[in-house]
């Protein structure tokens, strides 16, 4: 008797507002549910695509790699030792260039530049050069680091010519994640760096870019992998060709064929008997050591993060 009283004494809008609301947190669960289930699904296809293709192509060139097929040079070209030797050689040389002059720019404009035209003009800038084909970037370089704008030899073809033409290629994108990097460290630390008396480079060696070294090993990561996968830009300013006798040399004005390179010649080619062979341990070869070097560089900058923070 008493509950029927008390639901007598409710306004009848109070009653019927509770149901809607009810019917609609359901429903809002149930289309987060249905979305939820969507993107993990889309998420596993394109991550299923991605290590099928990885599986697949290191299988298909299991056959052929071997350590005499990684490490020594050959004049029929059944061994890619001095292309392997190249392409690290080539990244090294353009990281090298392009992560100082990356964070260098991203620690201007971040914390130095005032917000104006000349930052305007400079973002403008880098965003343009980021959207260049590989292509066009290649022959710049041909006519600028290999040739004196077409009249005669500068460098020639030669790593440091490919290193240069990578460094313009993927500026931007090391730029652009270095200022993300950037602007994730909070506020907090440097308003504590602050108060304790550093100075604003004392800030941003000591504590910001230590704070967002996980970010900017990313943007390495980014950066080369694009760099050893290139294939255009090289072929115009590094060239095709790989010497077999002294290979192993540090000149950077040597000729340098990349792993991706040779790859082109064959598939373009496919002069030598055993092309689709070779193709196919060259292919495996280059992922490997990619997916190496990620993997090395990425526990490299876990380890000292976990330094720096003074975690074991």
């Amino acid at each position: 008797m008493s509950s029927l009283v008390q639901e007598a004494s409710v306004p009848r809008g109070r009653q019927n507002a509770g149901k809607p609301l009810a019917a609609r947190r359901a429903r809002a669960r149930l289309i987060d549910r249905v979305v939820t289930g969507v993107l993990w699904g889309i998420a596993s296809i394109v991550a299923g695509i991605l290590a099928a293709f990885i599986i697949y192509t290191i299988a298909q060139g299991l056959g052929v790699l071997s350590w005499t097929f990684a490490t020594t040079a050959s004049i029929t070209g059944d061994a890619v030792g001095p292309q392997v030797f190249n392409s690290f050689y080539i990244l090294i040389l353009a990281l090298l260039i392009c992560v100082p002059l990356g964070l260098g720019g991203a620690i201007y404009l971040e914390e130095y530049a005032r917000q104006g035209w000349v930052t305007t003009a400079l973002r403008f800038a880098t965003e343009t050069l980021a959207g260049i084909p590989s292509i066009i970037l290649g022959l710049f370089g041909f006519l600028v680091f290999v040739t004196d704008f077409g009249t005669g030899p500068r460098f020639g073809y030669s790593r440091l010519a490919g290193a240069l033409t990578l460094v313009l290629l993927n500026l931007p994108l090391m730029l652009r994640i270095s200022q993300d990097a950037l602007r994730s460290v909070p506020t907090e630390l440097r308003e504590a760096s602050y108060a304790l008396g550093a100075t604003k480079s004392q800030t941003i060696f000591k504590v910001m870019i230590p704070a967002s070294l996980l970010h900017l090993t990313t943007g390495v990561i980014l950066t080369s992998g694009k760099m050893i996968g290139e294939t255009a830009a090289l072929i115009y300013t590094a060239g095709s060709n790989a010497p077999i006798n002294g290979w192993f040399s540090l000149d950077p004005f040597a000729s340098g064929e990349t792993l991706t390179v040779h790859l082109y010649q064959l598939q373009a080619e496919g002069l030598a008997q055993n092309a689709k062979a070779l193709e196919n341990g060259t292919a495996a070869l280059l992922i490997i050591f990619l997916l190496a070097f990620n993997l090395g560089l990425r526990w490299l900058a876990t380890l000292i993060n976990r330094r720096l923070s003074g975690r074991r």
